[in-house]
Protein backbone atom coordinates (compact mmCIF):
# COMPACT_ATOMS: atom_id res chain seq x y z
CA UNK A 1 0.00 0.00 0.00
CA UNK A 2 1.49 3.33 -1.23
CA UNK A 3 2.28 5.68 2.26
CA UNK A 4 1.15 9.27 1.83
CA UNK A 5 2.11 11.94 4.46
CA UNK A 6 -0.27 13.60 6.35
CA UNK A 7 0.05 16.65 4.43
CA UNK A 8 -0.78 15.03 1.43
CA UNK A 9 -3.65 13.84 2.80
CA UNK A 10 -4.72 17.60 3.45
CA UNK A 11 -3.81 17.95 0.04
CA UNK A 12 -6.24 14.94 -1.28
CA UNK A 13 -8.80 16.19 1.05
CA UNK A 14 -9.25 19.51 0.16
CA UNK A 15 -8.88 18.95 -3.95
CA UNK A 16 -12.08 16.67 -3.13
CA UNK A 17 -14.01 19.29 -1.25
CA UNK A 18 -13.37 21.28 -4.25
CA UNK A 19 -14.43 19.03 -6.97
CA UNK A 20 -17.59 18.13 -4.99
CA UNK A 21 -18.76 21.48 -4.73
CA UNK A 22 -18.15 21.79 -0.62
CA UNK A 23 -15.72 24.49 -1.90
CA UNK A 24 -16.26 27.00 -5.15
CA UNK A 25 -14.21 28.92 -7.02
CA UNK A 26 -14.16 32.34 -4.97
CA UNK A 27 -14.44 31.30 -1.81
CA UNK A 28 -12.50 32.25 0.77
CA UNK A 29 -11.43 29.66 3.46
CA UNK A 30 -11.57 29.53 6.99
CA UNK A 31 -8.35 30.81 8.94
CA UNK A 32 -5.62 28.28 9.76
CA UNK A 33 -6.60 27.94 13.00
CA UNK A 34 -10.41 27.31 11.98
CA UNK A 35 -9.69 24.90 9.21
CA UNK A 36 -6.93 23.04 10.78
CA UNK A 37 -9.02 22.03 13.37
CA UNK A 38 -11.65 21.11 11.15
CA UNK A 39 -9.21 18.40 9.29
CA UNK A 40 -7.83 17.46 12.72
CA UNK A 41 -4.62 18.37 11.51
CA UNK A 42 -1.65 20.65 12.88
CA UNK A 43 -1.77 24.44 11.49
CA UNK A 44 2.33 23.67 9.96
CA UNK A 45 0.49 20.34 7.95
CA UNK A 46 -2.40 22.49 6.77
CA UNK A 47 0.50 25.86 5.61
CA UNK A 48 2.64 22.78 3.90
CA UNK A 49 -0.32 21.21 2.08
CA UNK A 50 -1.37 25.08 1.47
CA UNK A 51 1.97 25.54 -0.44
CA UNK A 52 1.61 22.57 -2.79
CA UNK A 53 -2.44 23.42 -3.77
CA UNK A 54 -0.76 27.19 -4.33
CA UNK A 55 1.80 25.66 -6.82
CA UNK A 56 -0.48 23.66 -8.12
CA UNK A 57 -2.89 26.53 -8.94
CA UNK A 58 -5.70 25.38 -6.97
CA UNK A 59 -5.69 28.68 -4.61
CA UNK A 60 -4.24 31.47 -3.85
CA UNK A 61 -3.30 33.47 -0.48
CA UNK A 62 -3.34 36.96 -0.31
CA UNK A 63 -1.40 38.30 3.08
CA UNK A 64 -3.77 40.11 5.55
CA UNK A 65 -6.29 39.23 3.69
CA UNK A 66 -6.62 35.59 3.35
CA UNK A 67 -6.56 32.30 0.95
CA UNK A 68 -8.97 32.13 -2.05
CA UNK A 69 -9.87 28.79 -4.13
CA UNK A 70 -8.86 30.11 -7.76
CA UNK A 71 -9.77 27.41 -10.19
CA UNK A 72 -11.77 24.56 -10.33
CA UNK A 73 -9.62 21.92 -11.98
CA UNK A 74 -11.55 20.61 -15.42
CA UNK A 75 -10.73 18.02 -17.61
CA UNK A 76 -11.31 19.95 -21.18
CA UNK A 77 -11.58 17.57 -24.82
CA UNK A 78 -12.61 18.37 -28.23
CA UNK A 79 -16.01 16.15 -29.36
CA UNK A 80 -13.96 15.78 -32.78
CA UNK A 81 -10.84 14.07 -31.19
CA UNK A 82 -10.54 10.31 -29.96
CA UNK A 83 -8.24 9.94 -27.27
CA UNK A 84 -8.10 7.33 -24.21
CA UNK A 85 -9.15 8.69 -21.35
CA UNK A 86 -5.69 8.62 -20.03
CA UNK A 87 -4.71 11.04 -21.99
CA UNK A 88 -7.09 13.09 -21.50
CA UNK A 89 -6.20 13.19 -17.93
CA UNK A 90 -2.30 13.43 -18.66
CA UNK A 91 -3.19 16.54 -20.80
CA UNK A 92 -4.62 18.22 -17.88
CA UNK A 93 -1.56 17.45 -15.54
CA UNK A 94 -3.44 15.44 -13.74
CA UNK A 95 -2.36 11.57 -12.43
CA UNK A 96 -4.60 9.06 -13.85
CA UNK A 97 -6.28 6.15 -12.15
CA UNK A 98 -8.68 3.44 -11.73
CA UNK A 99 -10.86 1.63 -8.96
CA UNK A 100 -14.34 -0.04 -8.41
CA UNK A 101 -12.90 -2.61 -11.90
CA UNK A 102 -15.63 -5.62 -12.29
CA UNK A 103 -14.75 -7.67 -15.07
CA UNK A 104 -16.83 -10.18 -15.80
CA UNK A 105 -17.60 -12.37 -19.31
CA UNK A 106 -21.32 -13.06 -20.13
CA UNK A 107 -23.57 -12.96 -22.94
CA UNK A 108 -24.52 -9.70 -24.45
CA UNK A 109 -27.69 -7.75 -24.13
CA UNK A 110 -29.68 -7.95 -27.34
CA UNK A 111 -28.61 -4.01 -27.92
CA UNK A 112 -24.92 -5.31 -27.22
CA UNK A 113 -25.19 -7.81 -29.98
CA UNK A 114 -26.63 -5.68 -32.33
CA UNK A 115 -23.98 -2.87 -31.52
CA UNK A 116 -21.55 -4.51 -32.29
CA UNK A 117 -23.05 -7.12 -35.12
CA UNK A 118 -22.59 -10.45 -32.53
CA UNK A 119 -24.88 -13.46 -31.90
CA UNK A 120 -26.66 -13.78 -28.87
CA UNK A 121 -24.91 -17.00 -27.67
CA UNK A 122 -21.18 -15.08 -28.17
CA UNK A 123 -19.83 -14.02 -25.01
CA UNK A 124 -17.92 -10.73 -24.10
CA UNK A 125 -15.94 -9.07 -21.63
CA UNK A 126 -17.73 -6.41 -19.73
CA UNK A 127 -15.82 -4.39 -17.40
CA UNK A 128 -16.90 -1.60 -15.38
CA UNK A 129 -14.36 0.66 -13.59
CA UNK A 130 -14.48 4.37 -11.61
CA UNK A 131 -11.82 6.76 -13.33
CA UNK A 132 -9.82 9.02 -11.43
CA UNK A 133 -7.79 12.06 -11.70
CA UNK A 134 -5.29 13.23 -8.87
CA UNK A 135 -7.57 9.89 -6.87
CA UNK A 136 -10.45 11.90 -7.92
CA UNK A 137 -13.98 10.35 -9.43
CA UNK A 138 -14.34 11.82 -12.76
CA UNK A 139 -15.94 9.09 -14.94
CA UNK A 140 -17.71 6.36 -15.06
CA UNK A 141 -17.36 3.65 -17.89
CA UNK A 142 -18.43 0.29 -18.92
CA UNK A 143 -17.13 -1.53 -21.75
CA UNK A 144 -17.63 -4.42 -24.04
CA UNK A 145 -15.33 -6.68 -25.82
CA UNK A 146 -16.11 -9.50 -27.85
CA UNK A 147 -14.43 -12.48 -25.95
CA UNK A 148 -13.25 -14.25 -29.53
CA UNK A 149 -10.61 -11.16 -29.66
CA UNK A 150 -9.08 -11.95 -26.28
CA UNK A 151 -6.66 -15.24 -26.98
CA UNK A 152 -5.86 -15.56 -23.31
CA UNK A 153 -7.73 -14.40 -19.62
CA UNK A 154 -8.92 -10.99 -19.99
CA UNK A 155 -6.47 -8.82 -17.53
CA UNK A 156 -6.33 -5.10 -17.53
CA UNK A 157 -3.30 -4.35 -16.09
CA UNK A 158 -3.12 -1.24 -18.31
CA UNK A 159 -4.38 2.39 -17.82
CA UNK A 160 -6.04 2.93 -21.01
CA UNK A 161 -8.12 0.12 -22.59
CA UNK A 162 -6.75 1.71 -26.42
CA UNK A 163 -2.97 0.53 -24.66
CA UNK A 164 -4.37 -3.01 -23.69
CA UNK A 165 -5.73 -3.26 -27.18
CA UNK A 166 -3.07 -2.14 -28.76
CA UNK A 167 -0.22 -3.56 -26.93
CA UNK A 168 -1.61 -6.91 -26.05
CA UNK A 169 -3.79 -7.84 -28.40
CA UNK A 170 -2.50 -5.98 -31.54
CA UNK A 171 -5.75 -4.30 -32.10
CA UNK A 172 -5.37 -0.46 -33.37
CA UNK A 173 -8.21 1.85 -32.77
CA UNK A 174 -9.05 4.28 -35.62
CA UNK A 175 -11.98 6.09 -34.66
CA UNK A 176 -15.36 5.81 -33.07
CA UNK A 177 -18.83 6.61 -33.54
CA UNK A 178 -20.55 8.58 -30.72
CA UNK A 179 -23.84 9.80 -29.19
CA UNK A 180 -24.01 12.27 -26.58
CA UNK A 181 -27.12 11.46 -24.08
CA UNK A 182 -27.67 13.45 -20.76
CA UNK A 183 -28.79 11.54 -18.64
CA UNK A 184 -30.10 11.03 -14.43
CA UNK A 185 -27.22 10.57 -12.37
CA UNK A 186 -29.17 7.78 -10.62
CA UNK A 187 -28.84 5.62 -14.09
CA UNK A 188 -26.70 2.51 -12.75
CA UNK A 189 -26.20 4.30 -9.59
CA UNK A 190 -23.42 6.59 -11.26
CA UNK A 191 -24.20 9.65 -8.87
CA UNK A 192 -22.75 6.93 -5.66
CA UNK A 193 -19.92 6.05 -7.85
CA UNK A 194 -19.15 9.79 -8.86
CA UNK A 195 -19.27 11.27 -5.14
CA UNK A 196 -22.11 13.43 -7.05
CA UNK A 197 -24.38 15.36 -4.80
CA UNK A 198 -27.75 14.70 -6.14
CA UNK A 199 -29.05 11.38 -7.93
CA UNK A 200 -31.04 13.78 -9.59
CA UNK A 201 -28.89 15.66 -11.31
CA UNK A 202 -27.79 15.01 -15.06
CA UNK A 203 -24.62 13.50 -16.61
CA UNK A 204 -23.29 13.25 -19.70
CA UNK A 205 -23.18 9.83 -20.95
CA UNK A 206 -21.08 9.31 -24.05
CA UNK A 207 -21.78 5.95 -25.93
CA UNK A 208 -19.22 4.98 -28.66
CA UNK A 209 -18.63 2.14 -30.94
CA UNK A 210 -15.04 1.37 -31.65
CA UNK A 211 -13.41 0.29 -34.94
CA UNK A 212 -10.01 -0.57 -36.06
CA UNK A 213 -8.46 0.34 -39.39
CA UNK A 214 -10.56 -2.05 -41.62
CA UNK A 215 -13.96 -0.64 -40.26
CA UNK A 216 -14.44 -3.52 -37.97
CA UNK A 217 -16.16 -2.95 -34.69
CA UNK A 218 -13.87 -3.80 -31.52
CA UNK A 219 -15.49 -2.87 -28.66
CA UNK A 220 -18.87 -0.80 -27.26
CA UNK A 221 -18.63 1.74 -24.41
CA UNK A 222 -21.07 3.89 -22.10
CA UNK A 223 -18.78 6.53 -20.25
CA UNK A 224 -20.64 8.33 -17.59
CA UNK A 225 -19.00 11.97 -17.22
CA UNK A 226 -19.24 14.28 -13.89
CA UNK A 227 -20.66 17.36 -15.38
CA UNK A 228 -18.52 19.36 -13.04
CA UNK A 229 -15.25 17.88 -13.93
CA UNK A 230 -15.45 17.20 -17.55
CA UNK A 231 -16.02 20.07 -20.24
CA UNK A 232 -16.63 18.87 -23.97
CA UNK A 233 -16.29 21.68 -26.89
CA UNK A 234 -16.41 21.22 -30.87
CA UNK A 235 -14.68 23.42 -32.87
CA UNK A 236 -17.23 24.51 -35.97
CA UNK A 237 -15.84 25.84 -39.39
CA UNK A 238 -17.89 28.11 -41.55
CA UNK A 239 -19.08 26.06 -44.85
Amino acid sequence: MLFRTRYEIVVQRIKEMVMNGELKEGDKLPSEIEFSKKLGVSRATLREAFRILEDEGLIKRYHGVGTFVSKIPVIKSGMEELASITKLIENQGMKPGTKDVVITRVRPSEREASMMGLFQDEEIYRVERVRTADGIPVLFCIDRIPARFVKKEFKLDKESLFDYLQDDLGIYISYAVSDVIPVKAEVAGVYKKLNLRSKSGVVLLLEQLHYDEKDKPIFYSSNFFSPEKFRFYIVRRRI
